[in-house]
Formats: C-alpha cells, structure tokens, sequence
C-alpha cells in the first residue's frame, strides 16, 4: 500500500472543520496570544511536565481546532480544560451538569470538543472552543456509564458504554443519540475506540472474551479474539500510519497490539513492556511512529514504529507519576496526561517540527480598492502525513476577517471604501487527518488605507516659451492669454485634495559611451547621439479635488531659475497617508 493510498484512506476519518469552525479558529488566535506553532518542538525524548493551573486530576487529551490542547478531569475539581502550547492551562467547569465526571474527551467533525460524562446524571457533553457547555442524556441506556470516546468516519461521534446494557454508541453533532449492542460478545465490556482507515469505527473489548471489534456506520458490529490470550485485557486504540490499527494490552501479557483491517493480530512486547510495565494510553505521533504512556515499575513513556521496535523514555517524569493518556499537539510534541501525588500535563518531544512553520501574510498595498493576497503559511512534513495543500489533506481555505469578523472567504479579497481605518486580516486552518491535529493560523493585522490618488487630464498651454519673473502659482482657472507667450500653464485632474510635486528633468544632448549617455566631447563626438537627463529642481504645491492649474514661467524658488533648454516635467501627487499617484509627464522647452 502506497502512502497516497494510505492518505487518501485516512482523509476518510479526518474530522472535517466547517467554515465557520476555521472561522472560529481564527479569532481565537487573533483575540489571543496564542499561536499553534508559537511553542517550538522539543528534542526527541525530552519531557516537560506542567501543573501550575491545575486543580484536578487530568484524564484524557486531545488536540483541539484552536491550536490548544484540551483535557477532561477527575478529581477534587472536575471539568475539562486547555493548555497552550506554551503550557498555561485554563479549566472550566461552567455548564457542566451537577455531579459531573467527564472521563474521556476527543475532537468532534465540526470542530467542538466531545467528552463522556459517568457522572450522576451519565450524557455526552460537547464543548464549543469559546468553552460554551452543551450535555447530552437522551438515548443513552438505562445505567449508562459512557466511557472513551473520538470522531468517526462518517461525521459522527462515536462512545464506548460499561453500563448495564453494554454498548457502542453513537452521538450526531447536534447532540442525537443511539446505542449499539447487537454482536457484542457475552460478557463484553466495550472500552477504547477510534475511526478506521477502512470506514468502520474500531473498539477494544475487555470483557470475558477479550476482542478488538468494529462497527459499520450502520450499527453492525463485528469481533475478532483470534491472536489474543484468554488473559489479554486491550484498552485503548488507534489507527496507525500503516493503514492498522494499534491498540494496548494491559492484560498477563502486557503489550502494544497491530491489528490489520482483515483481523490478524500481533503483539510486540519489548524493553519494559511486559517486565514490570503496562502499556495504557496510544496515539499516533508526527514522526511517523506511534506513542504510548506505560506504568508499573518504572512509568514512561514509550515508541514504538510500525514495525514493532520499541524505545522508551522516562527522564524527566516525576516519581511516582503514572501517565495514562497520550496525543499528538500541533507543536510536533506528544502532549500525555499524568495521574499520581503531582497531576501534570506533560509534554514529550518527538523530533519533528511545529506544524506551523510560518503564518500566513496579507501581501498587497493595504489599499481599499486594491486586490490583497493571503499567502506565505509553511506547514511542516510530518512523517506519513503529507504537507497539508489547498488540495490535499486538510486544508480549510481562507477566511478573511475585519475587525475580527469574516468579511470573506478565498485567497483574494478587495477591501472597500468603508473599510478604510479598519483592520484587515487573513486566516487559514490546516487539518493533519492521521493525527486528528488542526492547526489554525492568523496573520498580523494590517490597517486598509485609502487608494492612492490619481492624476488624469495633464496639459500645457505653451509647449515652448519664454522665461518670466513670477514664482509659480496654483488655481482652478486658466490663465490669460498672452500675444507672446510668458510661461506656460499646466493643468491636471486631481481625483482628491493632496500633496502635488513637480519635479523638473533637463534633457542635454549627449554621447552613448560605455552604454552610458555622457556629455560631447571631440573624442566621442563620432558615438550616438543620445539625451541627458539631469534634475533641475521641484516644486511642491496643495493640489485641489477637480482640475488644478499651475502658472509657470520657470521660477522654481528664489533665485533659482530653468535655464534655457528642453525639460521633462513629471507630476505625481500624494495622499494623507503617503500613498503616491502613478507620474504624468509633459514635455516642454524654455526659450530666452
């Protein structure tokens, strides 16, 4: 199987933002510090752990569509809650029904997170990026305890059910639920579960007869036991970069499981595993390899490729710790969360690069009227994940935004008058499929200014004529006709009351020489003719709205005077703000 199949298998189970998700995502980051690639990946196998802000036990983790990570949690203070990259972390408990236990919690298809309450009152709860709470109980069985849960395939969320009917659940984004039973095995407890890359939804089974099942979109569960031992107890799963999928087996045998979409399962049980430790939480990681938490003797956290070789880490973690669930962040970290004396979030380096390797940029003049370019984003090529395209995994277009607000969707966007002293920016948000990671980025704002000026209608009363005495003057009207023409006068079109330069180009009769024109001389008088520019001076003056005439007869200030000769005159005017008109040029001759 070639990666590209792989990709575009696995772009099935991606959770698909919205628009209005990416939207969302990117006021986030404009109304916040917070940038998803801001905190830089750590060196492979260093960790970091974080508890300032924590008031709980953390339970679970999953990488959310505002470029943080999101966490459910247990304890002396329930809730979820969110850890930047950076490490601050945010709960919230508001809107959580009374008696509350969330447990397990997993992004949704339409960018909110989902998590399992086994609280008083057992429900589904969804929360929005902003932390508005919503709980879900209608359809839940009698006695339900909802415990993993994570997107499925086909745009809905998906829970595995212990309670007195087990079951395998599935929950629509508005919040509709219906429960599974039919082909569990007896005595089946129904526990980790994650989408396929073959379309189904997968789970593991602890019960009686330890199984990793599946199950149709339909509702149609299938499960396989052959490859595990009667004492096996797999837990968690996830699909892996090779099309499989992964699970932990925290059973007599304790070991990482591979699973093919056909059914055959094997276990690889290396280092730790096995001798003192047991594997618990899994997760896919953007090195191409595959995570896991393990506890026991010696916790750590461990890697293992998809060929089964396993490394593990355990420097760095705090005694006594025991990390139970694993994720990938969209720093290149994986991010696990830690049970014990000392809860934590911690954070372990995988090797690879921040998602985010540049935001994007609004390219243009910043001028109302003027087509503005949102580009420059560089996503990082993690490992069995392609670079996210406008045409491939993930990739959620553009949103342009004013004053935090959409105002449109594309890549090009035209600013009008009225949004002149606005702040324009332009967001983009990149799904990598295979580890459930949206990324979203926003470019600094920029200011619309007004479009520059424009100069139409340039004219000249007298193309050739005489030296005068009087200093140049501005006014709307012509001037008088003279027998013997004194000066000239020029005229223009401004479009708008601005700053108008004159600037002054003597054109001397010259020599090509070396590609350069030069004055005459007896040595190179043979060579091609060719003009001289020299600068003879400018004029600056308060340009009108409408037709302006300037009455010229070659003073330029002072003493200063055109000498005889031919000239380029080049006028160009300038708004408040420093955006300049394209220059209108005339050309004329000073006679004695």
């Amino acid at each position: 199987m070639t990666w590209i199949t792989q990709a575009t298998r696995a772009r099935a189970l991606t959770v698909r933002r919205s628009a209005s998700v990416a939207l969302g995502s990117a006021l986030a980051i404009l109304a916040s510090p917070l940038c998803a690639g801001s905190a830089a990946a750590s060196a492979t196998g260093a960790i970091t752990e974080f508890s300032a802000g924590l008031s709980g036990a953390p339970a679970s983790i999953v990488s959310g569509s505002d470029g943080s990570l999101w966490f459910s949690q247990e304890g002396a203070a329930r809730g979820v809650g969110s850890i930047t990259p950076s490490g601050a972390i945010t709960e919230l408990a508001a809107g959580l029904s009374a008696g509350s236990r969330p447990r397990a919690i997993a992004m949704g298809p339409e960018g909110n997170l989902w998590f399992t309450d086994e609280g008083t009152t057992p429900a589904i709860g969804r929360i929005t990026p902003s932390g508005v709470v919503t709980e879900f109980s209608a359809g839940l069985n009698p006695g339900s305890k909802p415990l993993k849960i994570a997107s499925g395939p086909d745009g809905n969320i998906w829970f595995t059910d212990q309670g007195t009917t087990k079951a395998i659940g599935r929950v629509t984004p508005a919040g509709a639920i219906t429960e599974f039973s039919g082909g569990l095995n007896e005595g089946s407890e129904p526990i980790g579960i994650a989408p396929g890359a073959d379309g189904n939804v997968w789970f593991t089974d602890e019960g009686t007869t330890p199984a990793i099942g599946w199950i149709a979109p339909s509702g149609a569960i299938t499960e396989m036991a052959a490859g595990l031992g009667r004492l096996s107890k797999p837990r968690n799963i996830v699909p892996g970069p090779d099309g499989n999928m992964w699970f932990t087996d925290e059973g007599a045998a304790p070991a990482i499981g591979r699973i093919t979409p056909s059914g055959a399962i094997t276990e690889f049980a290396e280092g730790g595993v096995g001798k003192g430790e047991i594997p618990r939480g899994i997760a896919p990681g953007p090195d191409g390899n595959l995570w896991f938490t393990a506890i026991g003797a010696t916790s750590a956290i461990g890697r293992i490729t998809p060929s089964g070789a396993i490394s593990e880490f355990s420097v760095g973690t705090n005694a006594e710790d025991e990390p139970v669930n694993i994720a990938p962040g969209p720093d290149g970290n994986m991010w696990f969360v830690v049970e014990g004396p000392t809860p934590a979030i911690g954070q372990i380096g995988t090797g690879a690069a921040a998602g985010l390797a540049a935001p994007p940029a609004v390219t243009g003049n910043d001028q109302a009227g003027a087509a503005q370019i949102c580009g420059g984003t560089a996503w990082a090529t993690w490992a069995y994940v392609l670079q996210p395209s406008a045409s491939l995994l993930g990739f959620d277009g553009y949103r342009w935004l004013l004053d935090g607000s959409e105002a449109a969707a594309g890549q090009s966007y035209t600013p009008l008058s009225a949004n002149i002293g606005h702040q324009l920016a332009c967001a983009v948000t990149v799904t990598y499929p295979l580890l459930d990671v949206t990324i979203p980025a926003a470019s600094p704002p920029v200011t619309v200014i007004p479009p520059p000026p424009a100069i139409t209608g340039v004219h000249q009363s007298a193309p050739i004529w005489r030296e005068g005495s009087r200093l140049a003057q501005i006014g709307r009207r012509k001037g008088r006709k003279r027998a013997l023409p004194v000066g000239t006068t020029f005229s223009f079109v401004a479009n708008e009351q601005a700053s108008v330069s004159l600037s002054f180009t003597r054109l001397l009769a010259g020599r090509a020489v070396a590609r350069r024109c030069v004055t005459k001389t007896r040595r190179n008088a043979a060579h091609r003719g060719c003009l001289r520019q020299l600068a003879a001076g400018a004029l600056s003056l308060a340009g009108h709205s409408g037709r302006n005439s300037v009455f010229f007869e070659g003073r330029i200030g002072g003493r200063v005077r055109l000498a005889p000769g031919r000239y380029t005159l080049t006028i160009m005017a300038a708004n408040s703000v420093g955006a300049r008109s394209v220059p209108a040029s005339l050309d004329f001759e000073v006679l004695r």
